[in-house]
């Protein structure tokens, strides 16, 4: 059984492997919580958007910015911040076909389609808050054996 809440926190470059980092890391702590493999990827492909739109509009200076990735959770769901040092947006402008925003607004709509609830926040640079339910596993519940 999990505690209040947990939780972590990971500074990451804007490169590949900071991507590569944060998908792996999130990975981790779906598993921990026992996250169905097929809700985990599509957590995964959120926070993959996330973090790529940090590193492409949120570090004006790839060489002194940073993204901050923490994530914490509870008995019934995960929480993911993805935060950079970007101007941020007006998320309402980013309606789907969106010619200003084009392939922003798409990765915007498939992280509104992969959690439960996102949260684009603008205040101190860019913020995404990705929320992903989480079912308790009781002890009443049956093993899968593969």
């Amino acid at each position: 059984m999990l505690g209040a809440t947990s939780g972590g926190y990971m500074v990451l470059r804007p490169d590949s492997r900071g991507l590569c980092a944060a998908r792996e890391q999130i990975r981790r702590v779906a598993k921990g919580l026992h996250i169905p493999p097929d809700e985990a990827d599509y957590l995964l492909i959120a926070v993959g958007e996330a973090v790529s739109n940090a590193f492409r509009h949120g570090t004006p200076d790839p060489s002194r910015n940073l993204i901050r990735l923490s994530w914490h959770h509870g008995v019934d769901a995960l929480v993911v911040m993805i935060k950079d040092d970007g101007d941020g947006f007006d998320a309402n402008s980013t309606s789907s076909g969106s010619e200003r925003f084009g392939a922003t607004a798409r990765g915007i709509e498939l992280m509104r389609a992969c959690a439960d609830e996102v949260y684009l926040l603008t205040e101190g640079g860019g913020k995404v808050v990705l929320h992903k339910r989480v079912r308790p596993v009781s002890a009443a519940s049956p093993t899968r054996i593969e």
